[in-house]
């Protein structure tokens, strides 16, 4: 049986899965370098990804069993869309809410028998006459007919099996979600207003969440603690939670002082942790489950991931590296799936879920760069050993292995690495490399079998989704990777999840007695992670890295 499950609206991509197992996803924006594709397009749907998927195993839509997407556009032309490239039958394409994709993605990527789902993020499926969101909530809609204004969904949770689901908790909110108007509104709303109102710069015209979490660790705690709670349960049951749409202390905003701005981000962001765990209490009341999946933009907050790790209400917490809409395409293709066939075993994802490229491929790319040259490692050891001295010299490596990480992080395969030990490591590549706020911290890459020693969490965390403290000791030793809090946004590596990342840290821990590199995505400012050969070596000029290393080559640009 074979599936093919793809998303419209930002960060749109499709994903393959034939006969239980996932065969390969993308996001556009790797496609078409524009980052976040997808967005303010009106709902076009991801023909590059589809075809990038389908190509790879040469596929045809004929040879597909059934098609399922979701869509988060006010309109939904799919179908139509579709109908201009393949003489599709309609029954062979089903709809899906948003967050019901976003569910399915996580539950069948953690490899578990059942668990409650918390899906969060800014807005999911709109609730309108033009959107087949109506035909999954016929209630729901009635209400929006009689109110004359369309609605989104906001907070959805769930309980999974591999037979099905049930949803036990919806919110809705108004759509497109308003701001200060004292209504209940989502919870990446609200963090993506704080971003807007303490880190928005008219330079680059982005507010991405990543910094108000950043600039969050600099806030004074004691402020923090004093300041009022915001989110509210609305009921003594504590059922339903109200998170309201206002802005927090809206006197202080991008133009305020640091310090300003960084208290009033740790008010922002201690709301999303509260928030977090206040989902995850509501969660275990209405499924009693063990365990608990997380999956929407708001769950790429490690810091939240860490605080319902810590409470103590599951025995399993899995938190999905593709939690953004890019994510989206595999839950509807486990959607898909489940329709077509008895799921019986299913495993912990693996990220690395792009197509290998050939040497010919790289080989070929290489001609556009003639300023670069490329040396050949026959054996991996000796690349390995001859890159980790460059490490150990403080040099900025382009790492290249395999297929692309699915989701928002570099986990080895499209990765810049660097040596954590020096104090300016971390504003070095900030600056010269990355081109970005000073004050964001970059995450530490561990020997899974070392972490414990370094960490006061040891849980294992292959996707770079919980954070931790840094056990004092290790404050001076990695400096570059341990924030202000001296917290950390650790990642996991085994031998088995990413054996050639494993090999280049270990070589780095025979040599310095640190089991640890730097990890960044490994792409240029206002552009997406590389995916294509192409892309990496247009990157090392770009971002100004001291090497290159795709697969067994070595590549040096000379100046």
């Amino acid at each position: 049986m074979i599936v093919l499950g793809f998303s419209v609206g930002h960060d749109k991509g499709a994903a393959l899965i034939k006969d239980g197992e996932v065969l390969i996803a993308i996001t556009q924006e790797r496609l078409s370098r524009v980052k976040n594709d997808g967005a303010y397009q009106g709902g076009i749907i991801p023909l590059d990804s589809i075809l990038y998927c389908l190509n790879e195993y040469k596929y045809t839509l004929d040879d597909v069993d059934l098609i399922v997407y979701s869509t988060t556009e006010v309109t939904d032309t799919t179908y139509e869309q579709l109908q201009k490239f393949w003489n599709l039958p309609r029954k062979k394409l089903i709809h899906i809410p948003h967050h019901l994709a976003h569910a399915y993605s996580a539950f069948f990527s953690s490899g578990m028998e059942e668990s409650a789902i918390i899906v969060a993020d800014a807005s999911g499926s709109i609730l309108n006459s033009d959107n087949q969101t109506k035909n999954w909530y016929p209630e729901e809609y009635e209400k929006v007919l009689s109110g004359q204004q369309d609605l989104t969904e906001g907070i959805s949770l769930y309980h999974l099996t591999k037979s099905g689901y049930t949803e036990v908790y919806k919110k809705w909110i108004i759509s497109p979600p308003d701001i200060n108007t004292n209504e209940c509104t989502s919870l990446g709303t609200m963090y993506s207003e704080g971003s807007v109102q303490l880190v928005y710069e008219p330079r680059t015209q982005t507010w991405p969440a990543g910094k108000l979490m950043g600039l969050a660790s600099y806030a004074n705690q004691d402020i923090v603690d004093e300041a009022p709670k915001f989110a509210h349960w609305t009921d003594s049951t504590q059922t339903d939670i109200c998170i309201p749409n206002n802005t927090i202390y809206p006197n202080v905003t991008w133009r305020s002082d640091f310090f300003s701005r960084a208290c009033v981000a740790g008010i922002y962001q201690r709301e999303q942790e509260r928030i977090s765990v206040m989902l995850a209490e509501l969660a275990k009341k209405l499924t009693n489950s063990n365990n608990v999946c997380t999956a929407g933009g708001s769950f790429l907050n490690c810091n939240s991931n860490e605080q319902i790790l810590k409470s103590g209400l599951y025995d399993g917490c899995f938190f999905l590296p593709a939690s953004d809409d890019s994510g989206i395409p595999l839950g509807c293709a486990w959607y898909a799936y489940q329709q077509v066939a008895d799921i019986e075993n299913t495993k912990m994802i693996s990220p690395y879920l792009g197509k290998t490229y050939s040497e010919e491929n790289f080989l070929k790319a290489l001609e556009d760069f003639p300023n670069c040259e490329a040396t050949y490692f026959p054996n991996f050891d000796d690349l390995v050993e001859f890159i980790s001295d460059k490490l150990i010299n403080n040099r900025v490596i382009g790492w290249y292995q395999g297929g692309s990480e699915i989701g928002p992080r570099a986990l080895g395969n499209r990765s810049i690495i660097a040596s954590p030990i020096p104090h300016w490591m971390k504003d070095h590549i900030n600056h010269d490399i990355k081109f970005r706020e000073w004050y964001r911290p970059f995450a530490p890459a561990v020997l899974f079998e070392h972490q414990s020693e370094i960490f006061e969490l040891d849980t294992y965390s292959p996707h770079m989704l919980v954070t931790s403290q840094v056990k004092p000791e290790w404050w001076d030793r990695i400096p570059a990777v341990t924030h202000i809090d001296k917290s950390a946004r650790y990642q996991s590596v085994t031998k088995e999840n990413n054996p050639r990342f494993h090999q280049i840290i270990s070589s780095f821990y025979d040599k310095t007695g640190v089991p640890v590199l730097l990890n960044t995505s490994f792409n240029g400012p206002r552009e997406p992670i590389v995916e294509t050969p192409h892309d990496a070596i247009r990157a090392l000029h770009n971002c100004y890295l001291n090497y290159l290393v795709i697969g067994n080559y070595v590549i040096v640009q000379n100046r």
